[in-house]
C-alpha cells in the first residue's frame, strides 16, 4: 500500500515572514490550480511509512 496526498494547501509569507492575511485577520490559504502539475509533489510521499504516519479524523478535527 502507499499513501497519497489527499489535500494540499499553502500560505504566504513576506521578506520577514509575516502571514498575509485576509480583511479579518485569518491568514490566506491557498491550492494548486486544477491541472496544474508540480513535480516536486509527485514523490513526496514515496518514502512514508505506517510509523510516520497518524490517522486524522477529519470530520472531528482529531487525531485517532
Amino acid at each position: 500500500m502507499a499513501y497519497l496526498i489527499q489535500d494540499i494547501t499553502f500560505y504566504k509569507v513576506d521578506d520577514e515572514g509575516n502571514e498575509e492575511l485576509n480583511k479579518d485577520g485569518t491568514t490566506k490559504v491557498y491550492r494548486i490550480k486544477d491541472g496544474i502539475r508540480v513535480k516536486a509533489l509527485e514523490y513526496l510521499t514515496d518514502e512514508f511509512d505506517d510509523d510516520m504516519m497518524q490517522e486524522h479524523d477529519f470530520w472531528n478535527g482529531k487525531d485517532e
